[in-house]
């Protein structure tokens, strides 16, 4: 009978963990490319064969009960277990996926090529991209269906190893169609009477691109992504805050001003794994590569913000 019972919840369990992390049906039937009716009839076998409800039905929506919690972390678990026994098994710590999330500047810059130099030097290793904010990559990481988060904040959750990589910095820009493109010695008066636009308030409160909370500054544009700034910058609508390493080239090209008139904070880079995750080499090795993207970066462009201030 016990026998029968787990191999059937094999069949069962990965409704329930869509299920159990979307709190609804149709969600993850979406999610499973199946029908809502099947969904819930494989809820309903589950719940049978266990004996227990797994869910309280709340409206229309599915809230864990104590059973579905402990079954959902049980399926979290082996997740990641079976990832790690696949590695062992196949002989190979990089054969296979190695799912990786980033942000805007972070992904252009120093994610996406440090995927690239280790599928280069691992073959059979198959990178998987994808862009996500903080909340949605934590809930990944703790799914057992993300290997390695970066992002700008210092988040902290249970279960969830956070570690600080390094920072890159950041300045004031205008694009060549705004008013203080071609003006003089603009001063931070000058600057602070123009509209910016800004990105939003992160998981932790802060702005990500490091404003001082004491120094007001009128709104014109909300945006997303920090590197969205870039094409609102060139068009020369509003100021931006830019990191440095992504407006270098257009300001070479003079299509973008650097308005050095208040030094702004780096911005801070980390990257984030499940607890149970830290020992798979490939996440350790693509965090590495990233350090390293980091510290070239900002060795290449301290010598030009030096000359600047002077």
């Amino acid at each position: 009978m016990l026998t029968s019972l787990r191999r059937n919840l094999w069949n069962w369990l990965p409704t329930f963990a869509e299920v159990a992390e979307t709190g609804s049906v149709v969600a993850a039937a979406r999610r499973l490319s199946l029908t809502p009716a099947a969904v819930s009839r494989t809820l309903r076998l589950l719940e049978d064969a266990l004996g227990t409800p797994v869910f309280n039905r709340v409206g229309r929506g599915l809230v864990l009960n104590s059973a579905g919690e402990a079954l959902r972390d049980a399926v979290r678990a082996a997740t990641r277990d079976v990832d790690a026994g696949l590695s062992e098994t196949l002989g190979d710590p990089f054969l296979g996926p190695l799912r990786v999330s980033s942000l805007g500047v972070l992904t252009d810059h120093f994610v996406v090529p440090a995927l690239v130099e280790l599928k280069q030097a691992h073959a059979a290793l198959v990178p998987e991209h994808a862009v996500l904010g903080p909340a949605e990559a934590q809930t990944l990481l703790v799914r057992g269906l993300l290997d390695v988060a970066f992002w700008y904040e210092e988040v902290t959750a249970e279960e969830i190893v956070a570690e600080r990589l390094g920072q890159i910095a950041a300045s004031i820009y205008c694009g060549r169609g705004h008013p203080l493109f071609t003006a003089r010695k603009p001063t931070l008066a000058d600057v602070l009477a123009h509209p910016f636009s800004v990105p939003r308030i992160g998981d932790t409160g802060r702005v990500q691109d490091g404003w001082p909370s004491d120094v007001p500054r009128k709104i014109g544009m909300r945006i997303t992504m920090l590197r969205s700034n870039l094409q609102v910058a060139l068009s020369g609508a509003l100021i931006t805050v830019l990191p440095d390493v992504t407006a270098a080239p257009h300001e070479a090209a003079g299509e973008l001003r650097r308005l050095p008139v208040l030094e702004l904070p780096p911005i801070e880079i980390f990257a984030a794994r499940h607890a149970g995750g830290l020992g798979r080499r490939p996440g350790q090795l693509v965090i590495d590569a990233v350090v390293r993207l980091l510290g070239a970066t900002t060795a290449a462009a301290t010598p030009t913000r030096t000359s600047r201030r002077r």
